[in-house]
């Protein structure tokens, strides 16, 4: 790949600043000057690619460089506020000197974007077109029709009608839904671009405009939503030390100006006197002094934090405090991962303009897309593009799909300046991906994240089950454990056909020389959400809270993957100290109004052997028609339960899981919502849902119990209204052919249910969560189990010190 290097001249009065600015084009041979003087002395030995200076003297000093480097990019770094700069600039604009221009305020990352799209303009390919190609844009509420004359990937030229005017499109404006086609065939479309440059020509007789168009970053929704605010200390650390362990780097500079920033190098998270701390060192850190406030800002994992720090010492290395909050910025909507050695794919197109076949190497993938390298320089992949690939998977199978290519990026491919190679990152987004596609990438998910954890659809049920059992895995009272119980053979079958579906469940174990050492499963337990069950370890591994923290995270991470599942729901028993006091704590740090929801329930359990038989007359009970689900999902919404509504299925149109029904009929599987009635004079009186499914899908029965509502609860016959529906839900379970009826019920109903015969086997706490807050899950599930290891590790080296003293 040969994208040449590119000769950087910067020019800035302030050491600071030309190191920063220096420090963010690392990949180019980069030469940083203090005076204009100084600079064209060294354009004269060598012409540079791109000029950075302040706007002081811009006309003289553009005089000097149309002299020495004609065609040297111009770019002036100008301050907001600096008035008198940006006065300069204007009049240099006037006299017909053409440059771009910086806000000196921009965070480091932004000034490192902003320049590279300025370079990314200069070096990459343009294709003529072989075919004639057609385009077309919107411009001020009208259509245009235009000839593409070249394309590049990230920008094109066209040629359009005389009958435009000249001044509608002036440098800056933006465009809509651009396309271009052809045969007839879009290859490519973009939902805006910049207006680059327009000039008037002639083609033969014919007069004509040529516009050149850029779409640098055209795929990007805008967006005027605020940004995310970290405020619980909890989530700070984790994202910072998520940042260290990535070797993100960590911008520091004054609050009031942007000339002293410097990168923290060689940076940690430590405990110093009970307190978290950030150290480092940077030799641009000199000025610093203890007590000053700075602002600290990075991006890790497709996301932009920017905090408020304080210096407190300067010595060797500099110590800063932790922010008390990050304001965040999402840049991608799921995380791509590396696949390792063993789970390689390639992905093969033909390039939609020059026409030649291409395959390359995937670098990172999530289920929804892909990443590849490609020479900018030669080969034209602009976003917007659309791509007919094969996927070549890990197994020797191929796939083909469809795909558009959203994004263009420059990526380093070595260390060192003089590194002739300077590849691109070209992002993919699948829109169609078969399911053996799905499961490939899902595998291969897996095996990146932890090498001894596998897909448990392939190891043996009766091992997972031995040890559930040796792990006292005691709740599931209707399949007691033993190695000939009868069940065992519909229990295995259902986790057969779950593993297999790809999109109903999964299962997790960690497996080692011994054997299987855990196990964690996920399920669509309903339409648009993921259910984590079934975690258990094996006792008296030395390993049990670092394998449930893997698998746990690998459960959620699995059920992101899945683009139509918006919930995660999980649950324990109060009773289980660590996972209780483990759920309690993440449930306060991470709880957000209207994406998360927390209840609280009994586990409640009856053999239909000793049920009891109602006394006296009870109320019909009917199944019920739309307009009662109707009134249930508005009584429920009333009640400030729009989470749980959204969550569980609990629509008017979805409450009788119709649809979910269909998905797991594909795949051999039951499951169904049955929804049972009792009139009232003023339409339902309390109704009863009653949840179906093949048994063993969930181990305790969850998908085959029932919980009710009373809609009229000061109606005087709401008390019979709950005693009918009991007993038609106990009816319904022995016409199922089950032994047990199973209710959830909360804590006002227990007495109710307890007086027919129910038994309370244990208080759950269940919760449910958006996907978007998935990752901050994660992260701050890890800086747990991390916090843990660091203090059992400092235990021990103290206990072995004790020893060794005594």
């Amino acid at each position: 790949m040969s994208v040449p290097t590119q000769d950087v001249l910067i020019v800035h009065p302030n050491e600071d600043r030309r190191a920063a600015l220096a420090s963010m084009l690392d990949r180019h041979r980069v030469v940083a000057v203090e005076s204009q003087v100084e600079a064209t002395r060294c354009m004269e030995s060598a012409a540079p690619t791109l000029i950075i200076a302040p706007p002081e003297n811009a006309r003289r000093f553009l005089r000097h460089v149309d002299r020495a480097a004609p065609e040297a990019v111009r770019v002036f770094v100008c301050s907001q506020a600096d008035r008198r700069g940006l006065e300069e600039l204007v009049e240099t604009a006037a006299e017909g000197h053409v440059f771009s221009t910086l806000d000196d305020s921009l965070t480091p990352t932004e000034m490192g974007q902003r320049i590279t799209n300025i370079l990314q303009l200069r070096a990459s390919a343009r294709v003529m077109p072989t075919a004639r190609m057609e385009a077309g844009f919107r411009l001020q509420g009208r259509s245009y029709t235009a000839r593409c004359l070249d394309v590049g990937n990230f920008g094109a030229a066209f040629q359009v009608p005389m009958d435009s005017s000249v001044g509608v499109f002036l440098p800056g404006v933006v465009v809509d839904e651009l396309f271009i086609a052809r045969d007839g065939r879009r290859v490519l479309h973009s939902r805006r671009a910049l207006v680059r440059h327009v000039q008037p020509v002639r083609q033969g007789t014919e007069p004509a405009l040529r516009i050149g168009l850029s779409w640098s970053r055209a795929l990007e929704e805008p967006s005027t939503t605020p940004l995310a605010v970290v405020r619980e200390p909890v989530s700070v650390l984790a994202a910072l030390r998520k940042a260290v362990r990535r070797n993100a780097s960590l911008w520091v500079h004054y609050p009031d100006t942007t000339a002293g920033q410097f990168v923290l190098e060689g940076p940690s998270v430590d405990l110093v006197e009970g307190r978290s701390v950030l150290r480092g060192t940077s030799v641009g850190a000199s000025a610093v002094a203890t007590g000053d406030v700075l602002n600290l800002s990075f991006e890790v994992g497709g996301q932009s934090y920017a905090g408020v720090t304080s210096v407190l010492r300067q010595g060797d290395a500099l110590v800063l405090s932790l922010p008390r909050t990050l304001n965040l910025q999402n840049r991608r909507g799921l995380q791509r991962f590396r696949p390792s050695k063993e789970h390689r794919f390639l992905v093969s197109f033909n390039a939609p303009f020059s026409g030649k076949s291409v395959t390359r190497s995937v670098l990172d993938l999530s289920s929804r897309g892909l990443s590849f390298a490609f020479d900018a320089s030669f080969e034209v992949l602009p976003a917007g593009s659309q791509l007919d690939v094969t996927l070549l998977l890990p197994d020797g199978s191929e796939a083909s799909c469809r795909a558009e290519v959203r994004s263009v990026d420059e990526v380093s491919s070595g260390d060192g300046a003089e590194n002739p190679l300077r590849p691109y990152r070209c992002g993919v987004r699948l829109l169609d991906v078969p399911a053996r596609v799905r499961d490939a990438v899902h595998a291969a998910f897996i095996s990146a994240r932890s090498p001894v954890v596998e897909d448990g659809g392939r190891s043996a049920f009766a091992d997972i089950w031995k040890m559930m059992e040796t792990a006292h895995y005691n709740f599931h009272p209707d399949y007691p454990f033993g190695s000939e119980a009868e069940y065992l053979h519909l229990l295995e079958n259902t986790h057969r056909r779950l593993c297999g579906s790809g999109e109903l469940g999964s299962s997790l174990v960690y497996k080692d020389n011994d054997g299987v050492q855990g196990h964690v499963a996920g399920l669509r337990i309903h339409s648009r959400t993921w259910l984590v069950q079934h975690l258990a370890v094996r006792p008296g591994f030395h390993r049990a809270d670092q394998i449930a923290h893997e698998l746990s995270a690998l459960a959620i991470e699995l059920g992101e993957s899945h683009e139509d599942i918006d919930f995660i729901r999980f649950s324990w028993r109060e009773d289980n100290r660590w996972p209780s006091r483990l759920g309690a704590w993440l449930l306060r740090v991470m709880e957000s109004h209207g994406l998360s929801w927390l209840r609280h329930f009994e586990y409640m359990r009856m053999p239909l052997d000793t049920a009891r038989t109602p006394e006296g007359p009870l109320p019909e009970v009917r199944e019920a028609r739309d307009e009662d689900c109707a009134r249930l999902e508005h009584f429920l919404r009333e009640r400030g339960e729009v989470m749980r509504v959204l969550a569980e299925d609990l629509q008017a149109d979805q409450m009788r899981l119709e649809s979910l029904g269909a998905r797991y009929a594909a795949h051999g599987l039951h499951r169904r919502r049955r929804v049972f009635t009792v009139e009232g004079e003023n339409g339902p009186l309390a109704m009863a849902l009653q949840e179906e499914g093949s048994p063993g899908i969930n181990l305790i029965e969850k998908t085959n119990a029932f919980w009710y509502v009373v809609l009229q609860p000061d109606h005087p016959g709401a008390s019979a209204a709950v005693s009918a529906l009991i007993q038609r839900c106990v009816e319904h379970a022995r016409a199922e052919g089950r032994g047990t009826a199973v209710a959830l019920a909360a804590d006002e109903d227990v007495a109710t249910l307890e007086a027919v015969g129910f038994q309370r086997m244990g208080r759950f706490s269940e919760w449910f969560f958006h996907r978007s807050m998935v990752r901050r899950w994660v992260e701050l599930f890890r800086s747990i189990f991390e916090r843990v290891q660091h203090t059992a590790s400092g235990e021990r080296a103290r206990n072995r010190a004790s020893r060794r003293s005594g």
